[in-house]
């Protein structure tokens, strides 16, 4: 039985072989191949990416470290916070404080931009040089030449991202840093006139207006102390306030602490002759949102000291951008305390950056604010006169109005001789002839500016003064694209970024900068061009009246390497 089973087994055994087309030889190849592509696994071989595919990843994820971490902080530097805002940022500020002591400004955010751009950069190199490696060529230089190309470019997109975000607005309707940049701060203006007139000599305050809700009767025309330095700034101020002008407006990162400081010694005699406003931040910058409670504190306390006074009239969240800082709980929490202890009376916030509308609006809304102080000047977007009538009916708030001089530009100014006079004094006058504005605020730091600009304290706006003005304006109209303005955006199909079209005209016609303006103008993803077979529907939406499609279509002529 046993024999005859074994039979049987053995032969269904052999028929079991005859069935199978494989033998145990054959399997031996089959092994040797699967650990040659175990190896090649290994090795990596089998695995890698081709070099077009390896750059693809990379420049997408540069496009999204970019956006997301390099444009935040590219926002954020350019609000002007303080170091502690930023990741390393004390450390940062301290080797940049070392390498150039008058620095002056947070460097914390730029090096994070400058640094994430790099590491984007070497990453990338790395990735796509072992993508590019291949035993059978073997070519080093080959690899190297192919990761250094794709590093530069993975960066450059990183870039473009950042930049998209910061100066376009890109995820932010179009509100982004480029227009207010270019239209406030990097304008010029026309501050001193080049004669010192008799007339003007002996000028002073005719005309005190109520503070909304703080009900401080204060002058039409007050004093900004950024530019305050040495014994000349202290007796600017002396000369100020001997003149009626009873606000001063300083902070810690004016001068880097040096105006409070010279604002300091002349109060120290005369302290209640002036209303006196600072802000929340530090020599270096503006307090984060998320600063703790003890920080806000102690930052008063420290202008308090600089500005040798038991308490300050004001304190300002400072160009405030962002509801989070507007907003910060640990901020409120420190005014209260603050308050209570007699150091601050009153509380406020500036603003001349991107979200101006939607910060003043939340600041209306929470009933939290004595003050808001805007970039407020003739020919600027009109929404902003509806902001502040609605501050003073809803909340009675005071109104401070300031850039007030309004951006002239430099070739705009060069048939603008028989007018420049009394250019300053004639802006001047048409803000505070609206009267919801308490008052304008203006930088004094040479004596002229105090009898230059008290000459248009109390004075109403005339002919004179209108022809002044829209002679100004006729040398810009229907090219001034104004700052917060966007009203043009949602009406382009294209896509086009008309401000930023409409700006590297203006550096090419007005600034003599054509080589610049043609190679920002080629940067832009999407140019005028699309303009020219477009049906224009952005026509009528500028509220300032521009042609919008002839002038982005001239643009695109001027600017257009060809």
């Amino acid at each position: 039985m046993d024999v005859l089973g074994l039979t049987r087994h053995s032969n269904a055994s052999e028929a079991s072989a005859q069935k199978c087309p494989y033998t145990a030889q054959d399997a031996k190849p089959i092994e040797a191949r699967s650990r040659v592509l175990a190896l090649n696994i290994a090795g990596g071989n089998e695995m890698k990416l081709k070099p077009i595919a390896a750059f693809s990843i990379c420049a997408v994820v540069s496009g999204l470290v970019g956006y997301f971490f390099s444009g935040a902080y590219m926002e954020k530097t350019f609000i002007g916070l303080d170091p502690s805002a930023f990741p390393l940022g004390p450390f940062f500020q301290s080797i940049g404080n070392a390498l150039l002591p008058d620095v002056g400004v947070t460097i914390g955010g730029l090096a994070l931009v400058v640094l994430s751009l790099l590491a984007l950069a070497i990453a990338s190199f790395f990735f796509i040089r072992a993508n590019a490696r291949t035993q059978r060529d073997g070519l080093a230089r080959r690899s190297f030449l192919a990761g250094t190309v794709g590093a530069i470019g993975a960066a450059a997109v990183g870039g473009l991202a950042m930049a998209g975000r910061a100066f376009m607005g890109l995820g932010n309707q179009g509100r982004g840093w480029g227009v207010p940049a270019s239209e406030i701060f990097g304008a010029q203006v026309t501050k001193t006139h080049p004669e010192w007139k008799p007339e003007w000599r002996g000028s002073r305050v005719k005309e005190y207006r109520r503070f909304g809700r703080t009900e401080y009767p204060i002058s039409d025309i007050v004093m900004g102390s950024g530019p305050l330095k040495g014994d000349e700034g202290e007796k600017i101020v002396n000369l100020a306030l001997d003149r009626g002008i009873n606000y001063i407006d300083t902070a810690p990162d004016y001068s880097a602490s040096g105006s409070e400081q010279i604002v300091g010694r002349v109060l120290k005699a005369r302290r209640q002759e002036a209303f006196v406003a600072t802000k929340f931040c530090t020599p270096a910058g503006h307090l984060p949102w998320d600063a703790p409670v003890s920080e806000y504190k102690r930052v008063l306390e420290e202008s308090l000291g600089r500005l040798q006074t038991d308490y300050v009239d004001l304190i300002h969240v400072h160009s405030c951008d962002e509801i989070d800082r507007l907003m910060s709980e640990n901020m409120h929490e420190a005014y209260d305390r603050l308050k209570h202890e007699g150091k601050v009376r009153f509380l406020g916030f500036s603003s001349h950056t991107p979200n101006l509308v939607q910060v003043a609006d939340q600041a209306i809304d929470s009933g939290r604010f004595d003050v808001m102080m805007l970039a407020y000047h003739h020919g600027i977007w009109p929404k902003l006169g509806e902001v502040i009538e609605r501050a003073r009916n809803e909340q009675d708030m005071g109104i401070v109005a300031m850039k007030t001089l309004k951006g002239a530009r430099h070739r705009g100014l060069e048939n603008f001789s028989a007018y420049a006079d009394s250019y300053a004094q004639a802006a001047l006058k048409w803000v505070r002839a609206n009267e919801e504005v308490s008052c304008a605020v203006i930088s004094m730091f040479e004596l002229q500016h105090v009898d230059e600009y008290l000459y248009a304290s109390g004075q109403k706006l005339s002919a004179e003064d209108l022809a002044i003005l829209g002679e100004y304006d006729r040398q810009i109209a229907g090219t001034y694209c104004s700052p917060h303005c966007g009203e043009c955006l949602d009406s382009c199909p294209e896509g086009v970024p008309i401000a930023d079209v409409l700006r590297q005209r203006m550096y090419f016609e007005d600034y003599g900068a054509e080589k610049i303006a043609m190679e920002r103008y080629g940067r832009l993803e999407v140019d005028a061009s699309a303009c020219r077979t477009c049906s224009a529907p952005c026509m009528g939406s500028c509220p300032f009246g521009i042609s919008i499609q002839d002038r982005t279509t001239g643009a695109d002529d001027l600017l257009r390497f060809s």
